[in-house]
């Protein structure tokens, strides 16, 4: 994937410089993208002699450039190991860019108008390669008392709605399905699901997909509520609209919502 990405910035970069009248690329940007691209296919991380043999590049030059990125926070460097690995700033450009993307701004205006309806938190959060959950866009709960949620948190790939949610309409998920809760079936029909007291006693979770163009969840919207702030009652008065935000953020995504997904009367967006 990094291959590919590098190699999609690398005809953008030609098509911009056209537009410039013409200028050469900067050969050590080029080298810490190879770096970091290394890197990102190596969850164990590797050693400066490995990293200079995988990126074609003279260890001095290695060296030098390794130590910069690290200063920089780019990467990291373990002493016991001796080995170096992606570092945190990466998380942060991460996140940014992740918020960035399609689904996540067209999703927002939806889950502002869930926030003021209900007065509570609404999360946008993403399913990880590796299976994990993260946190990357928030409304914030208008409650007195209410659940703080940074962006950023992660959440294990056994959490009890996001597992399910994803599994519901993507069998080769890598999430684990805890037993119990809403059914695959049950949230296929309704086309959103929510769980009580399963994350902890008194936290109760809403939530509902937005599909990628194959129609596998790539979003999760989510809305926490404490005890009685958000009562199976609630989330059934919420019904018609979060299908409608599903159906919505997914269309002007560019996803593709699926064949069996429901349908809902409701024209107006709340």
């Amino acid at each position: 994937m990094a291959n590919g990405l590098s190699r999609q910035h690398g005809r953008a970069l030609d098509d911009d410089v056209d537009e410039q009248g013409g200028g050469a690329l900067v050969p050590a940007v080029s080298r810490t993208v190879r770096v970091l691209d290394t890197l990102a296919r190596n969850v164990g991380g590797a050693t400066l002699t490995e990293l200079a043999k995988s990126c074609s590049l003279a260890k001095s030059t290695a060296s030098n450039l390794i130590r910069t990125m690290v200063t920089e926070g780019l990467i990291s460097y373990d002493s016991e190991t001796r080995r170096y690995n992606l570092g945190p700033l990466l998380v942060e450009y991460g996140i940014a860019a992740v918020t960035r993307t399609t689904p996540v701004t067209e999703a927002r205006p939806y889950m502002e108008r869930l926030a003021e309806r209900t007065q509570l938190a609404c999360l946008a959060i993403q399913p990880m390669p590796d299976g994990h959950f993260t946190a990357i866009a928030k409304i914030e709960s208008r409650k007195d008392i209410k659940i703080t949620i940074e962006i950023g948190a992660r959440f294990d790939r056994t959490a009890p709605l996001l597992s399910r949610l994803i599994a519901a309409w993507d069998e080769s998920a890598k999430q684990v399905v805890r037993p119990g809760g809403p059914s695959r079936a049950e949230l296929r029909a309704n086309g959103f699901g929510a769980v009580f007291g399963e994350y902890r006693p008194e936290l109760n979770v809403a939530g509902f997909p937005v599909f990628d163009r194959d129609g596998y969840p790539c979003l999760l919207i989510t809305l926490l509520g404490i005890g009685a702030d958000l009562t199976p009652q609630d989330v059934e008065g919420l019904a018609d609209y979060l299908v409608l935000a599903a159906r919505a953020i997914t269309a002007r995504s560019g996803g593709q919502v699926p064949a069996d997904y429901p349908e809902t009367a409701e024209e107006s967006v709340i």
